[in-house]
C-alpha cells in the first residue's frame, strides 16, 4: 500500500522527503567506513604486554648468557678495593662490578630526572 499523498520517488530527489522538504534521516547503524576485504593485511598495534613480553624474553636470553660466562670463568682472582682483599671467582667478581656500575647510573640518571621535574614545575 503506497501513501497517496507522496509524490512518486522519480519526482523528487533521493533523500529528500517531498512533503516537508527536509531531508530524510540517515542510516543510523550505517558506517561509512570501508570494511577490509579479507586479503587486506591489517597492522596490529603493538601494545604494553607485547613490549614486556619482548623484554622479559631478551633479559632472559641475557641471563642465560651471564650465566654460562660466569660458569666458564671459575677461576680464583685477588681483588682488592681500598684496604679489602678478597678472592672470588672472576665471573662473579665482573658480575659484581657490572651490578655497582649499574647501580652508580641508576643514582646518576634518578638525580638528572628529579633535576627536570624541578624545572617542569616552576
Amino acid at each position: 500500500m503506497t501513501n497517496p499523498y507522496k509524490e512518486p520517488a522519480k519526482n523528487h530527489a533521493p533523500g529528500n522527503d517531498p512533503i516537508e522538504g527536509t531531508k530524510a534521516m540517515p542510516n543510523v547503524g550505517a558506517s561509512n567506513e570501508k570494511k577490509p576485504a579479507k586479503n587486506e593485511k591489517r597492522k596490529v598495534k603493538g601494545s604494553v604486554a607485547g613490549t614486556t613480553w619482548v623484554s622479559l624474553t631478551v633479559g632472559l636470553l641475557l641471563l642465560i648468557l651471564l650465566i654460562v660466562f660466569i660458569l666458564q670463568n671459575q677461576q680464583k682472582v685477588e681483588l682488592q678495593l681500598f684496604a679489602w682483599t678478597m678472592n672470588f671467582p672472576i665471573g662473579v667478581g665482573m658480575l659484581i662490578a657490572a651490578i655497582v656500575g649499574a647501580l652508580i647510573m641508576v643514582i646518576v640518571g634518578g638525580a638528572r630526572i628529579m633535576q627536570l621535574r624541578k624545572q617542569v614545575k616552576r
